[in-house]
């Protein structure tokens, strides 16, 4: 069969729909914290956010135009995570935000290192696992995975952010169990993720106590943010109260635009509202892991499938919380939640699933 160099279609369009609802959704929901609470213009959070997404498209158009045969080089995937250590380790040089060395101020722009170093750790997972199966899972090439996933999870650990350090190890994990790794060579290690947020979870007060709401064990303010999120969600009945016609977002329900975006999304437009997100959520999955496993070469196989479960579990992790089926934790909306680096990264993600479609055999 002939190789094509025509790129899905189908996963172009449900990335552009996708974040182009979002644009919209987002605005909607931020306007009253951005002029009351920020006393900025209302559409200061969406005209950010629309430049990310202009900007985010170039860069996937290129990206998929790149020659991943170059871009995935042992030295490469090296470079680019290496450079990410530096971005992560360049947060806690700067003074802390809201408590925490989660974001980095270049030259007035806040980027969030971590967000950058996960689609760098998939990057170099993808290339030294491949290269660990291939070899018949040689000890060396799965402590240099191993060694990548712990320094890059240990330093978004410590900023703290153990949301997205445990996002980034389940992805490791993961890619690990499709690539076929023996399970005893995968328990340890799995053991020890789990001792360790367990750890992280029992010696953080907050964090407990988001726990302890969740199993309705306690009281804090996660039960709040929790329950008000589902009264923003059942408000918005089948059709929705309108779209800019929502009133959660008037300070009862937090951060109405980044960690719980679906909720005001429900509130404004309903179930249907709902149900379209979901679809389109549902496509871009469906067609990463249909190209992964057309993929001919192991390591552009493992790529595929990890840029496309970075976004399935993000996706869900985020619906899990608005449905208060997880404990409260400012996950993003890929594509849909406010986030410069979010937004920026997830649209050159969508690139190179782009860029492995072009090569899949028809």
């Amino acid at each position: 069969m002939p190789i094509t160099q025509h790129f899905d279609r189908l996963l172009f369009a449900a990335t552009i729909s996708l974040t182009a609802i979002g644009l919209a959704v987002m605005g909607s929901a931020s306007w009253v914290l951005s002029t009351e609470r920020y006393h900025r213009p209302a559409s200061y959070f969406l005209t950010w956010q629309a430049a990310t997404a202009v900007a985010g498209f170039i860069l996937m158009l290129v990206v998929m135009h790149l020659r991943t045969e170059v871009l995935l080089r042992p030295k490469v995937v090296s470079a680019v995570l290496g450079l990410s250590w530096i971005i992560l380790v360049g947060a806690y040089l700067q003074p802390r935000i809201n408590g925490t060395h989660r974001w980095l101020n270049l030259g007035g722009i806040s980027v969030q290192p971590s967000v950058v170093a996960r689609l760098a750790l998939v990057l170099f997972v993808a290339v030294f696992l491949a290269r660990a199966r291939s070899n018949g899972w040689n000890l060396k090439n799965l402590a240099i995975v191993g060694a990548g996933a712990a320094l890059t999870g240990g330093l978004i650990l410590g900023e703290p952010d153990l949301g997205s350090a445990a996002l980034v190890i389940a992805v490791v994990g993961t890619m690990t169990f499709v690539a076929g790794i023996p399970v005893r060579l995968l328990a340890i290690p799995l053991i020890a993720a789990v001792v360790i947020v367990a750890l992280a979870i029992s010696q953080s007060p907050y964090r407990l106590a988001r726990v302890k709401s969740f199993i309705g064990a306690g009281t804090s303010a996660a039960s709040y943010q929790s329950e008000q999120s589902l009264v923003a969600i059942g408000s918005g009945g089948l059709l929705g109260r309108g779209y800019g016609a929502g009133l959660q977002k008037f300070f009862f329900l937090p951060e109405p635009h980044t960690d719980f975006v679906l909720a005001s999304t429900a509130e404004e437009l309903g179930l249907v509202g709902l149900l379209v997100l979901l679809s389109l959520v549902s496509v871009i999955t469906w067609r990463g892991i249909r190209l992964s496993g057309r993929q001919t070469d192991s390591a552009r196989s493992l790529l595929g499938f990890g840029l496309t479960f970075t976004f399935a579990a993000q996706s869900l992790l985020h619906i899990l919380v608005c449905l208060r089926l997880a404990p409260p934790k400012g996950i993003p909306f890929p594509l849909v939640s406010y986030g410069k680096t979010d937004l920026f990264v997830t649209l050159m993600a969508m690139g190179l699933l782009l860029n492995l479609s072009r090569g899949v055999r028809s």
